[in-house]
């Protein structure tokens, strides 16, 4: 059983993780999913034997959110373009993104051969289908956008609709009879036919992302806040159209289009909140340094951080941070553990004392043996 955690962007609200929960679970092989809408991260248990870590990917997609891998230290991602994998349609685009779809290293002591060969899998670069690549523009996002230019969107989305609705109550009945004026209206226009004119770009444009998560809701078997927000402001645009087309009626676009300004308000200011917890996990995670020196055959060896497998002996000089998780046993040491335990004095190592990655060694030279990577390290284990 493995467990991985996937970036899955595009989720609004806690309905739309209880979708993805509920689908993947339907599929053989997923034993366990935990989604988390506030953090855009699914927390997943399943059988390597039974589906791929590519299929579950592709799995995410299928729900109608993008997954760009597991979100993981900036620097783990290689840099060389990945293989081409053997379950890969000839369509499927691939491209290298360095910070945004690095998948877990393998934590096997098996052959280094087999290491480097799930080290360049697991490290795919933001692999894209074409069905996610539908669901990103369908959203209004674009796939693949990250938490700041998602903030940006909803900004823009925001600032449209506010600026539409303006008008819009300017010219409605319920201004112009409760302050008894009339604004002059141009070209002879109707108050109902202006006010079609500018809420319909604000209802189009503004509402566009809920439009679509409520569709992935529906599909995924959840009513989510999404749907909730549809059916609010659809109800009263639909009903004002009908009303200014087909039958005579009081209209209603000022209420459905402050209600989706009110909405967008709200939405922006929850996707500023979650982009800044999301930069601060992302700066914990960093915390692990990029390279690590590791004993191989007798000599020292300067690999990726991500390379480090559980038995590696990992050697330390003053200065260094320490990259995984191990046991001393040569040398002694001072190091300072503020990062995990707050503690400001060194803490003294000497051999059969454990060391903590992404802790920093002061003064002596020392060897561990690495007995935990990857996702079991203490940071990950914080992180998580």
């Amino acid at each position: 059983m493995k467990e991985i955690i996937l970036c899955v962007h595009g989720m609004m609200c806690v309905g739309d993780g209880r979708g993805v929960e509920k689908r993947m679970l339907k599929q053989s092989g997923i034993k366990h999913v935990d989604a988390n809408y506030l953090n855009c991260t699914a927390t997943i248990h399943y059988d390597e034997s039974i589906i791929s870590l590519s299929e579950v990917k592709k799995l995410v997609g299928k729900c109608g959110y993008h997954c760009t891998g597991e979100s993981l230290p900036e620097h783990i991602c290689k840099p060389e373009e990945d293989p081409p994998k053997k379950d890969s349609a000839p369509h499927q685009e691939h491209e290298m993104h360095k910070h945004e779809s690095q998948d877990i290293p393998s934590n096997k002591s098996d052959a280094h051969t087999e290491h480097d060969m799930h080290a360049h899998e697991e490290h795919a670069g933001h692999e894209m289908t074409g069905e996610t690549a539908e669901m990103g523009h369908e959203m209004g996002h674009g796939a693949g956008m990250s938490m700041e230019g998602m903030v940006k969107d909803m900004s823009n989305r925001f600032w449209v609709t506010f600026i539409l609705a303006i008008p819009v109550f300017l010219y409605s009945p319920l201004f112009t009879d409760y302050f008894n004026i009339q604004l002059p209206l141009p070209f002879g226009m109707s108050n109902a036919f202006l006010s079609f004119l500018l809420a319909t770009p604000a209802i189009i444009y503004g509402g566009w992302v809920f439009y679509a998560g409520a569709w992935r809701g529906l599909k995924n078997g959840v009513l989510n806040m999404a749907v909730l927000v549809t059916l609010s402001v659809l109800a009263g645009y639909l009903f004002s159209v009908a009303a200014t087309f087909i039958f005579e009626g009081e209209v209603f676009y000022e209420a459905a289009v402050l209600l989706l300004t009110f909405v967008l308000f709200g939405h922006w200011m929850e996707m500023r909140a979650r982009s800044g917890a999301s930069n601060a996990i992302q700066a914990l995670m960093n915390l692990t340094p990029p390279k690590a020196i590791v004993i191989r055959n007798g000599e020292q060896v300067e690999i990726s951080t991500s390379e480090v497998v559980e038995g590696d002996i990992v050697f330390i000089r003053p200065g260094n941070k320490i990259p995984v998780d191990g046991v001393v046993f040569e040398g002694e040491s001072s190091v300072d553990e503020s990062m995990i335990t707050g503690e400001s004095l060194p803490v003294k190592k000497v051999v059969g004392s454990k060391v903590v990655g992404a802790t920093i060694n002061k003064t002596g030279t020392f060897k561990f043996k690495a007995t935990k990577v990857g996702s079991d390290t203490a940071l990950s284990q914080i992180v998580k």
